[in-house]
């Protein structure tokens, strides 16, 4: 009898693992085929890139779980409805060949519809979820009402209570009290990817440390320096007077 990974329906394959990514069947290596209702989980240093069967790229983070959790595949190089279920950590998303119809991301606080776009999602223990664009659009729907994002570089957070922020700029300190590298590790050169999975994705708001030059690609925050300490006036000097 066939195990429950061979009888799966097939809708894509790994592309690169690093550490540690296991799927139904155990841990995955490159080459591998992934499924439809496959959740696929990497331990606290593992990451995983995999391309689906429209050409749709899905990188993961350390200590992540998504779920394939529809896949319906209308032949050619296009899906008729994919459907991520992203329940924690970290992923980087680049759309392939299907219509924006067809792609959605659901997540504890809401759903993500795609408007062919790269973006990075982060999804917290409470459930709390970031996004930040890379490229292209999408739109982020809560309880509450919705919020887009169009501008490069901005990021969003959303929570389970249906609340959403206003786009703004990635910076270091997102208010999450999660330090920017470990929620966006793609963003910010903290996690390694191969080569078509990058998606441009340097950001030139980030400021003085850019990833591919050695740096975390973070804002960095001006160091304070206190002021030196200034030298007795010498009474020879002309200008000097005597308190008093």
């Amino acid at each position: 009898m066939p195990n429950a990974a061979e009888a799966a329906e097939r809708v894509g394959e790994v592309v690169r693992v690093s550490v540690q990514v296991s799927g139904q069947a155990g841990a995955l290596g490159k080459g591998d085929a992934i499924h439809r209702d496959e959740r696929i989980r990497s331990n606290a240093s593992g990451t995983g890139a995999f391309v689906l069967q429209d050409g749709t790229k899905l990188a993961l983070g350390p200590n992540s779980s998504i779920l394939i959790d529809q896949f319906i595949y209308r032949g050619g190089a296009k899906a008729e409805k994919l459907v991520i279920g992203a329940t924690k950590g970290t992923f980087r998303w680049i759309s392939g060949n299907s219509d924006s119809s067809a792609y959605q991301i659901r997540t504890p606080s809401g759903a993500l519809s795609v408007r062919g776009t790269a973006f990075d999602v982060y999804i917290g223990a409470d459930g709390v979820t970031a996004i930040a664009l890379l490229n292209g659009s999408a739109e982020f729907c809560g309880r509450r009402g919705c919020e887009r994002l169009t501008r490069r570089c901005d990021f969003l957070l959303a929570r389970p209570d249906g609340s959403i922020t206003k786009p703004k700029g990635v910076v270091r300190d997102l208010g999450i009290n999660k330090r920017a590298g470990d929620v966006f590790p793609f963003l910010t050169g903290q996690a390694g990817l191969p080569r078509g999975f990058k998606a441009d994705s340097t950001c030139a708001g980030l400021g003085d440390i850019a990833p591919g030059n050695g740096g975390s690609g973070l804002r960095k925050e001006p160091t304070y320096k206190p002021p030196e300490p200034q030298k007795p006036r010498n009474p020879q000097d002309n200008n000097f007077q005597t308190p008093g």
